[in-house]
């Protein structure tokens, strides 16, 4: 049994005890920023969440999952398919954290080839220095290291 399909039977047990509560996997036919429409048993439904509060605020995490993907809807409606929101997807189109506000999550190792590119022309750079009969440089500049900026939790 893969992790994927041991998630889902762990949450169709949990929510074996809350009669309210349905799970099922569903293909994503339209993705908006934080709704999709979904395709399950023929049927398609609109106003699919992808944010689990009802505020539908864009300072937490969203996933917005790729046209064509499946993903694992909750109905919170009693069976109704009034209140359905996405809790896993396969593939995802793009995750936004805080609004997205900040821009996209960096490259770390081409920034740091970047960087390191720029030290080292820095350091090989002969220019006079004040005080000196000879062109040398003035002060070695250290390459960047990725392991004193890069945030090991978060990947892409």
């Amino acid at each position: 049994m893969s992790k994927e399909s041991e998630i889902k039977q762990i949450i169709r047990n949990i929510a074996a005890y809350n009669s309210g509560l349905t799970l099922f996997e569903a293909v994503v036919t339209e993705s908006k920023d934080t709704e999709c429409s979904i395709k399950y048993q023929g049927l398609e439904h609109k106003n699919v969440r992808l944010v689990c509060g009802f505020s539908q605020s864009l300072t937490t995490m969203i996933i917005k999952p790729a046209v064509g993907s499946t993903v694992l809807v909750a109905d919170l409606s009693n069976g109704k398919m009034r209140d359905l929101v996405v809790l896993m997807v396969e593939k995802a189109e793009t995750v936004i954290f805080n609004g997205g506000k900040l821009g996209g999550l960096i490259k770390i190792k081409e920034l740091t080839d970047k960087l390191n590119a720029l030290v080292n022309a820095f350091n090989t750079h002969v220019h006079p220095v004040a005080g000196s009969a000879t062109s040398n440089i003035a002060q070695p500049v250290q390459p960047f290291n990725q392991a004193d900026y890069e945030d090991e939790k978060i990947k892409h």
